[in-house]
């Protein structure tokens, strides 16, 4: 029976597992036959693989190095001419829970608002009125 601290993954031959950077990690001595491995990198903030990185897949890369309990103030504007907009909070990071709270309702084109909240909170922009989504907005601190 594990008392320690250290999660042991109950693998099998041909099981896999995923982990960032952060994971520390090793491996225990082969016994017998022949362990082999395959690694994979890929960039999370990669628009191709958005995606796949919010929600069912949470950005541990931000809370891994950041105080994520610090509220951010992020400027929202709606740059589509002709279209309003509803902003709708899906993804609680705080509560670490999926919601559907309206944020912002009916924001006409070239209006500009600014959205209170943690890294890790997801909003969508979606054609007011509808659930048509137009955006997915993650929150996050500027790295640069």
């Amino acid at each position: 029976e594990n008392t320690s601290d250290i999660i042991f993954p109950n693998l099998h031959a041909g099981d896999a597992i995923f982990y960032n950077y952060t994971v520390r990690h090793g491996v225990a001595p082969v016994e017998s036959g022949t362990r082999y491995s395959m690694a994979f990198f890929y960039d999370m903030d990669n628009p191709a693989l958005a995606e796949y990185f919010h929600k069912d897949f949470k950005d541990d890369y931000d809370k891994s190095y950041m105080d994520d309990t610090e509220e951010l103030g992020v400027e929202l504007r709606n740059v589509l001419p002709d279209v309003k907009l509803d902003i709708v909070l899906v993804y609680n990071a705080a509560g670490e829970k999926e919601v559907q709270e309206m944020m912002f309702d009916r924001m006409s084109p070239n209006e500009t608002t600014t959205y209170y909240g943690y890294i890790g909170d997801v909003l969508q922009a979606l054609v007011a009125g509808t659930d048509t989504v137009v955006s997915d907005i993650e929150i996050k601190r500027d790295q640069s």
